[in-house]
């Protein structure tokens, strides 16, 4: 009996232990299943990406206009398929915008990227200057100062119909024409009064690269009108699309040439410029004192005669060796008789004002008669007012370079005549 009862007993311990063990088998179980469930759960909201859902509100600009990309929606992308809008990112563009043509701009953030394309049309943005939207013939690139290339030219001025004009156009200039932002020369088929100016064919883009003011070549052309120079060339600022490329602001200037509302002398008269270039000029004499001249009227390449060029040549020389003789002050017999003393004045006071470096002098004389040398118009301002080398310091404004060099002023300085 007590067998039995001790083995019903040990059967319902057992029993009980069984149900126990596996209770908590199950139970211990289930944690390790469901366990793993969160981790992954986690896993899949992790941050993955982004995603532009809209693009900005505009995505065509004008040429030179700074993009607006208000209205664009970005969202971050999650391991679970969720999204999130973000307002916290940038956006960037590829390059420089001043040229026509599809670009990319680029989203970031959270350390991920994504592009879009932007466009910029033709136009110019809005500057409140003329434009002038020049495009060579076959895109053709302007990379001679010597051969002209055909070209398109539309000006358009707020208020007014854009003006369409055939031109040509080469490069200029001599120093200048070696800067990244070149200078040019521009010859109409025909006529035209260029805003507001008085008509003509010839014209001038000056870069004004030297002159980040872009202001001195403005105010020097100002001055010498103040200053009652028989001419000065007239000017306007302009903004200069070339080939559908913004190219910067530039000043249209008249160009110097013989005409009866430019520099006005007979058609035989002379028109004629020192300068450290005069090598490259087609016909060119050097002084006595060694002072190279070139020929800009008669046009040294059709017109010009040997006669003429011998004239003038030894017109100069003579001057000059009466500037060196006894009687070089001498009213009827001295530098008077040769030149007009109160454009060499005046121009000497306007380039010592300006502090004007630069070598470059025109004069003229009307013809082969008993005519005398007249200094001017005035040209070349990129080096004036305070750009530029100097030789030592600079204590006083008469001690600029035009006071100390040699060109004539050294000799008719020390005539109290000519001083007054």
């Amino acid at each position: 009996m007590k067998t039995v009862q001790f083995n019903l007993l040990y059967s319902v311990v057992v029993a009980l232990a069984l149900v126990f063990f596996f209770a908590a088998c199950e139970e211990e179980g289930v944690v390790e299943q469901e366990k793993p469930k969160e981790e992954e759960t986690e896993r899949e909201k992790f941050f993955v990406d982004i995603r532009i859902t809209k693009l900005p509100d505009r995505t065509t600009f004008r040429l030179g206009e700074e993009p607006d990309f208000s209205g664009m929606e970005v969202v971050e992308l999650y391991t679970d398929g969720s999204k999130k809008s973000i307002t916290d990112f940038e956006v960037s563009c590829s390059e420089i915008l001043l040229k026509k043509g599809t670009v990319k701009a680029t989203v970031t953030a959270r350390n991920k990227n994504k592009t879009f394309n932007i466009t910029f049309e033709g136009d110019l943005a809005e500057t409140g200057l003329p434009v002038l939207y020049i495009t060579t013939e076959n895109n053709a690139v302007i990379n001679s100062k010597e051969n002209y290339v055909n070209a398109t030219m539309t000006i358009k001025e707020k208020g007014k119909e854009p003006l369409k004009l055939s031109t040509r156009i080469r490069g200029r200039g001599n120093a200048t024409w070696t800067y990244p932002k070149k200078p040019y020369r521009l010859k109409l088929d025909e006529k035209s009064p260029l805003l507001g100016m008085n008509e003509h064919k010839d014209w001038v883009l000056l870069a004004n690269y030297c002159d980040k003011s872009l202001l001195r070549t403005g105010i020097s052309l100002k001055l010498s009108e103040l200053m009652g120079f028989a001419w000065t060339p007239d000017s306007r600022f302009v903004e200069v699309v070339l080939n559908e490329e913004y190219m910067g602001n530039y000043q249209l200037v008249e160009q110097i040439r013989r005409d009866k509302k430019r520099v006005n002398i007979p058609k035989k008269g002379y028109l004629f410029e020192r300068d450290n270039y005069y090598q490259q000029e087609p016909r060119y004499f050097v002084s006595s004192r060694g002072y190279g001249f070139s020929f800009k009227n008669p046009d040294p390449e059709e017109d010009l005669t040997d006669e003429q060029w011998c004239y003038l040549r030894d017109y100069m020389n003579e001057f000059e060796a009466v500037l060196a003789s006894d009687h070089w002050n001498n009213h009827e017999t001295g530098y008077p008789k040769y030149i007009d003393t109160r454009s060499f004045a005046l121009w000497f006071i306007y380039q010592n004002i300006l502090a004007n470096i630069d070598t470059n002098v025109y004069m003229t004389k009307d013809d082969m008669g008993s005519s005398k040398i007249v200094m001017g118009p005035v040209w070349d301002f990129e080096w004036s007012i305070g750009i530029g080398w100097y030789d030592g310091p600079r204590p006083r404004p008469a001690n600029y370079y035009v006071w100390n060099r040699d060109f004539y002023f050294d000799t008719l300085l020390k005539d109290p005549a000519f001083k007054k």
